[in-house]
């Protein structure tokens, strides 16, 4: 079991990520996305966590970065304005949660194959 851990947006990331860089890369890229809609990306904080030996980063508020089993990375949440998913997002007649676990991950764990 691997403990997750949380960093500043803008700085450096834990060290337990030097061995997947395109993962830190993906996290830079949508860092740099955020940073145009924020006053202080430093205010901000990506939460790490482990799942299956993968990392999975959230920027509070904002998208969601996960390296899948087959080492690619995914991002969701990212066509989401920061502050997304607290309610109603950008005068949306319907609420539209960004951070909704059943919408996230869905193409993160896809259905097993049947078993014959």
């Amino acid at each position: 079991m691997q403990i997750g851990e949380r960093w500043r947006g803008g700085s450096r990331p834990p060290s337990s990520l030097e061995k997947h860089p395109q993962f830190v890369a993906a996290c830079a890229d949508q860092e740099q996305t955020v940073a145009s809609t924020v006053d202080d990306l430093s205010k901000l904080w990506w939460t790490l966590t482990w799942l299956e030996g993968r990392p999975v980063a959230e920027l509070e508020h904002g998208p969601r970065v996960a390296l899948r089993a087959d080492g690619s990375v995914h991002v969701s949440g990212a066509d989401e304005p920061v502050g997304a998913g607290v309610g109603i997002a950008d005068g949306d007649a319907h609420e539209h949660d960004v951070f909704d676990e059943d919408e996230d991950d869905d193409d993160l764990f896809p259905e097993p194959a049947p078993r014959a």
